[in-house]
C-alpha cells in the first residue's frame, strides 16, 4: 500500500486473521507503525491442536500487543485438529484440495465478517508470493454475497521484514523459525500444521526428526483409516503431498 492509502482504516471495523505466522503478526505490527486508527480491530485466529508449540502463546502476545495499542480490540478464537477433522471425514484430502481450509478457516472467517459488518479484512502475503495468492483468493467464491474487501497490506515488503517487525514489536516469534540447515536456510518457511497435507517428501521428514510426536500422530492416522498422505498410495513413501517445486493450492495456512 502507499502512503496516501494509510488512513483507510481510520474509524473503520478491520480484521487481521492471525495464524501463528510470522507474515500475519506482521500486519498486526504494521497497522501500529503506521498509525492506523482503527474503530474496532478484530483479531480472528483459527489454532489447530498440530501447530507449533509455541504458536498460542505467540498469538496470544499478539493479542496483548493490539490491546496495547489499539482502543477497541475483539477477538474470536477456535480451536481445531487436522488429524480429529480428516478422521470425522474418514479422509486424507488430495494435496490439490483443501477441505481442512474451508471449513476450519475460510468459511469461519466469512462468516464472522459478516456477522461483525467488517469492512477490510487485512492479509498476510507479501512481495514474492502476491500476485499468485491474490488472484487465487479473489477466485475462491465469485458468488458470495457477502465479503470484506481483502487488503494486502504488505505486499511491498518481504519476509525478513516481517521477521524485522515482529522482532521490533513482539520481541520474538516461534522456534519453528529457528531451525535451519547447514546453510543457514529455514526448515519451516512457515508455521503450518505439522504435518500439512502439502507438504512434500522432504518436509514431512523435517517434521518427523523435529517433531516426532506431530509425525506420529499423522502416521497413526494413515493406519487407522488405511488412507495415505499424498497422490497415491505409493506417494505415501516417496513424496508427502505436493512435489518440490510445486505451488500449493492452500490459501490460508501461509498467512
Amino acid at each position: 500500500m502507499m502512503n496516501k492509502d494509510k488512513t483507510i482504516f481510520d474509524d473503520e471495523d478491520i480484521l487481521v486473521g492471525l495464524s501463528a505466522g510470522i507474515n500475519s503478526m506482521a500486519v498486526l505490527c504494521w497497522l501500529h507503525e503506521i498509525g492506523a486508527k482503527p474503530r474496532t480491530i478484530h483479531l480472528f485466529y483459527s489454532h489447530f491442536k498440530e501447530h507449533s508449540p509455541d504458536s498460542f502463546a505467540f498469538v496470544k502476545a499478539g493479542i496483548r500487543f493490539a490491546r496495547k495499542h489499539f482502543q477497541n480490540v475483539k477477538v474470536k478464537i477456535t480451536r481445531n485438529s487436522i488429524i480429529e477433522f480428516f478422521e470425522s471425514q474418514n479422509l486424507i484430502p488430495h494435496p490439490m484440495v483443501s477441505p481442512c481450509s474451508k471449513w476450519l478457516k475460510i468459511i469461519p472467517i466469512r462468516e464472522y465478517c459478516f456477522n461483525n459488518g467488517i469492512k477490510y479484512d487485512l492479509v498476510g502475503y507479501v512481495k514474492h508470493e502476491l500476485k499468485k495468492r491474490s488472484n487465487r483468493q479473489g477466485a475462491l467464491n465469485p458468488n458470495v454475497m457477502f465479503e470484506a474487501k481483502k487488503v494486502y497490506a504488505i505486499g511491498e515488503f518481504t519476509d525478513e521484514w516481517c521477521f524485522e517487525i515482529v522482532k521490533k514489536y513482539i520481541g520474538w516469534y516461534p522456534a519453528i523459525y529457528d531451525i535451519k540447515d547447514e546453510k543457514g536456510k529455514r526448515i519451516f518457511k512457515h508455521n503450518n500444521c505439522l504435518p500439512c497435507k502439502n507438504m512434500n517428501k522432504k518436509d514431512f521428514e523435517a517434521v518427523e526428526k523435529y517433531y516426532p510426536e506431530y509425525y506420529n500422530e499423522a502416521s497413526q492416522l494413515s493406519k487407522r483409516l488405511g488412507k495415505y498422505w499424498g497422490r497415491s498410495v505409493d506417494d505415501f513413501h516417496i513424496s508427502f503431498g505436493r512435489e518440490l517445486g510445486q505451488e500449493s493450492t492452500c490459501e490460508t495456512c501461509e498467512w
